[in-house]
């Protein structure tokens, strides 16, 4: 055998061995990302993943939350003893201690909250994240790796996508879609359906800016995009549309090649645009006509769903003519480096005029009163008094947000340093409104924060991402396209967050700041040229991370497990027949006392049991809630009801009294208040038809 012949064999078998060490390593990294991307999918179709549901709401199952956190925090415990190596970045490594510190201090929290109970399962929550990120942070990421986990999630939220598309345009009974003729489908909130529409396209566009990509696939992605963008519209999501540009803007900031992305971008874009006239119609339609029956209003929407469907059709088939030769051209156009950064300058030319061109345009159309159209805009934003146009929601700023950011910013100042506690915002708001909201949820992270943990809260989790950028940053030296295509989840979730309540959704939070590890792990990985990183993992390292994973895994099975099984008890009491309600007494106790500090449990069975006529039984359900959470006004309350059917009225109007200082604008307060000395009391049953009726009212549903 020659020596030639000899060294080619030689030269083939390290190749094949480097192949398939390579598919081992893809696989070490895609089995478990794909489980935790499983999961956000499910949740994504699912409502989210959002689990704070109405307490007497018989329909919700609180499964697919719980056991979908449970699997997270199982698979984080199984990659970290199932990798060979372990290993974290200093960034990542930081990034991790201070989310991890951020959970601690948020299960703190539940000391010093007023409903404990809330703020143990909010707590439960941002552990469920800490999870989803130092899964993907301790994952051995390449390039390729990293684009195909993107792909995965763009194509698990584009068929959600793709199925709403179709049932707007076939369903025969299509309100439930819909929220005030606004598309809240799939995850319940119009805003948070917008932010994983956006998140969903323009992932896919910066997946397919890349030339490397098969063509049918861009030209797919493209397709997807543009139906994105067009449910994004059937939205009438105001935050969107205002967090649009910005989420733009910083993907241009963070992308190399910004003259491709603007361009793989505005196909899409041009498509949405051509179908707005028709999606605007399906609101304009439903809200222009007055009270509607249930009846009327399914024939409207599937009238005008079906005109809205047929345009998004003809836009999108314009489109994959245009994208297909798009592709086809980029894919045979070749620029040298030279080449490339006169482009990219051009393109950033290009930003700045077209960014002139706007507030030219903008002068244009305030006719110059910048100063009185800016004051104007404000006091319709900051108004407690909402009116919308019954054309378009897009044409008036007014939501209530300022008056939520007022009581938000209040309670800092009252308890700076630590907070109110997790995921109490919603009594001190209904305390100190001036609308007739009762939001559960500040509207914005950054006073999520403060509000809920204080200024240690947002230092913890500021530092967090601080770090975790820094790390991610990194790419941009070595993988600089796929890079910042995984920080657009994150970019849209930070941008569109800061002014609504994204975090509570696990289905957008997940991949936000699981993508964003790994960036920063990808940045952190070996050289193509090496098989070893630049700085090998001591054992000492990997045995403590290995420990702190085992650690935390037990403490997060315990909290989240426990949480589960009282939710399953709760729901299971609630499944009981009418009338056969020891069963369901039995499973409130148990419920109480697996999480005795939950005041939720307590409202649920003494609302059971005054419905059944056991006052006596409810009157000790009540008490025990409002020992549980003394700021809730429904315990009071209902303890005032109870006396009045007893004819104690003097009890009965210390406790309403009560109820009233802590709810003051509720109007069944009021009613309650005006007949407790009558002959005929306002009962619970008529309280709860009430609320319920005007619950239905506002949501639909």
């Amino acid at each position: 055998m020659s020596a030639s012949a000899s060294g080619q064999r030689i030269v083939a078998a390290r190749s094949s061995a480097a192949s398939v060490g390579g598919l081992h390593e893809d696989a070490t990294v895609l089995i478990p990302a794909g489980l935790v991307l499983a999961v956000v999918i499910a949740w994504a179709a699912a409502g989210g993943g959002y689990e704070s549901r109405p307490a007497l709401d018989i329909s919700y199952d609180p499964s697919p939350w719980f056991l979908g956190a449970l699997a997270l925090v199982g698979l984080l415990c199984a990659t970290a003893f199932g990798l060979r190596r372990v290993w974290l970045s200093r960034p990542l490594a930081i990034a991790c201690a201070l989310l991890g510190a951020y959970v601690a201090w948020s299960f703190a929290s539940v000391f010093w909250a007023h409903d404990k109970g809330s703020a143990f399962l909010g707590s439960d929550r941002a552990l469920v994240y800490l999870a989803g990120f130092t899964t993907f942070a301790i994952l051995p990421w390449r390039a390729r790796t990293l684009a195909i986990a993107l792909a995965a999630l763009t194509a698990g939220f584009g068929v959600i996508a793709l199925v709403t598309a179709v049932k707007i345009g076939t369903a025969t009974a299509p309100a439930d879609l819909y929220i005030g003729g606004r598309l809240a489908y799939p995850l319940g909130y119009e805003n948070a359906s917008a932010a994983l529409f956006m998140l969903t396209a323009m992932t896919s566009v910066g997946l397919c800016a890349a030339r490397r990509v098969p063509a049918a696939l861009r030209v797919g992605g493209l397709l997807l995009a543009a139906i994105c963008l067009q449910l994004d519209v059937l939205t009438q999501s105001r935050g969107w549309l205002f967090t649009a540009p910005v989420v733009v803007t910083l993907m241009l900031v963070v992308q190399a090649r910004r003259l491709r992305l603007i361009l793989f971008a505005l196909a899409p874009a041009l498509a949405a645009a051509a179908a707005t006239p028709a999606l605007l119609k399906v609101y304009s339609s439903a809200s222009a006509r007055g009270p509607l029956t249930r009846g009327q209003l399914e024939q409207l929407l599937h009238t005008r769903g079906a005109h809205a469907a047929h345009a998004m059709l003809l836009a999108d088939i314009a489109l994959a003519v245009v994208a297909t030769a798009m592709v086809l051209v980029d894919r045979r156009m070749r620029l040298s480096e030279h080449q490339q950064r006169r482009v990219t300058r051009v393109a950033g030319a290009l930003g700045c005029a077209a960014a002139l061109a706007g507030v030219i345009i903008a002068l244009v159309a305030v006719h110059g009163d910048v100063t009185g159209r800016a004051e104007r805009a404000w006091d319709s934003f900051a108004s407690v008094k909402v009116t919308h146009s019954s054309s378009s929601r897009f044409a008036s700023l007014g939501s209530q947000r300022a008056d939520f950011w007022r009581v938000a910013l209040s309670q800092f100042e009252r308890h700076p340093l630590q907070g109110i506690g997790q995921d109490n915002f919603a009594d001190p708001y209904i305390q100190q409104r001036r609308t007739d909201q009762e939001p559960r949820w500040t509207h914005s992270l950054e006073l999520r924060l403060l509000t809920h943990t204080g200024l240690v809260g947002l230092l913890l989790f500021g530092g967090f991402l601080a770090a975790a950028l820094t790390g991610a940053l990194r790419h941009g030296r070595r993988h600089p396209a796929i890079g910042a295509v995984a920080l657009t989840p994150l970019i849209v979730w930070l941008v569109h967050g800061s002014i609504d309540w994204l975090w509570e959704f696990p289905a957008l939070s997940v991949p936000a700041l699981a993508f964003i590890a790994a960036a920063g792990a990808l940045a952190a990985a070996p050289r193509p040229a090496t098989e070893r990183p630049r700085r090998a993992p001591s054992k000492r390292m990997a045995v403590a991370l290995r420990v702190t994973v085992a650690l935390v895994t037990v403490a997060a099975l315990v909290a989240i497990g426990v949480a589960f099984m009282a939710a399953r008890d709760v729901q299971k009491a609630l499944g009981e027949p009418e009338g056969k309600g020891a069963g369901a007494y039995v499973e409130l106790r148990r419920a109480a006392d697996l999480m005795p500090f939950n005041a939720q449990t307590d409202l649920i069975a003494g609302s059971l049991a005054f419905n059944e006529g056991y006052l006596a039984i409810a009157r000790r359900w009540f008490v025990q809630a409002r020992e549980n959470d003394p700021y809730g006004w429904l315990a009071p309350f209902a303890l005032g009801l109870i006396e009045g059917e007893a004819r104690d009225g003097r009890a009965a109007r210390a406790l309403l009294l009560a109820a009233r200082r802590l709810n003051p604008h509720e109007p069944v307060i009021g009613e309650a208040l005006k007949r407790v000395a009558s002959a005929s009391p306002l009962t619970l049953e008529q309280a709860q038809q009430t609320l319920t009726t005007r619950a239905t009212r506002r949501f639909g549903r």
